[in-house]
């Protein structure tokens, strides 16, 4: 069957549109990829990541949060743009520890790295502002009050909880007077 010159022309035009388009796209996605990583801080400190499922474990409990009870977002330092604390792993030390990026700053640790093969049972969560009895309100012993914390901590922004399951619970909170995270343990 002879088709005519013109049909074939047609069509291989716009075939070659197709593919333009779909090359147009894939470039356009690509970007919005890079774009994300620099808006939403994909720069984590050198040497950490983001663990892996495996890593994370947790079993039925981390799916009771969307991140996984990995992350978590919120204004903490009051300057109303969006920080965020997330527990990273560092593979080569076989070590995790809980950091955070204020969206004015640079990545900071919060606590001391732990042992990689107990970060399935911590986790972070958002505390909201409220008034919440410390482990020294509750008596728990001079140690959970060895450091001057109060018997009630409240609290006028978000703030980090900090959980180790079925075990010990602290608060990290932004105190702007000091300019820096503050930590509260909640129980034990």
């Amino acid at each position: 069957m002879n088709r005519p010159a013109s049909n074939i022309l047609s069509f291989r035009a716009a075939r070659s549109r197709g593919y333009a388009a779909r090359a147009q796209r894939g470039i356009c996605i690509a970007l919005l990829i890079v774009a994300a990583n620099l808006v939403f801080g994909e720069d984590l400190p050198k040497g950490w990541r983001k663990p892996t499922r495996a890593e994370a474990g947790g079993d039925d409990w981390r799916h009771k949060s969307p991140t996984g009870f990995l992350t978590v977002e919120a204004d903490f330092d009051g300057d109303g743009k969006l920080d965020v604390a997330e527990l990273l792993v560092n593979p080569s030390a076989k070590q995790f520890a809980l950091f955070v990026k204020l969206a004015s700053s640079s990545w900071q640790l919060l606590d001391k790295p732990y042992d990689l093969k107990s970060l399935d049972r911590f986790g972070v969560d958002l505390v909201k502002p409220g008034k919440y009895e410390t482990a020294c309100g509750k008596g728990y012993g001079d140690y959970a009050c060895a450091h001057g914390e109060p018997d009630y901590l409240e609290l006028s922004r978000p703030a980090i909880d900090f959980i180790y399951t079925e075990s010990s619970d602290s608060i990290f909170y932004w105190d702007k007077e000091q300019g820096k995270f503050v930590e509260v343990l909640m129980s034990d």
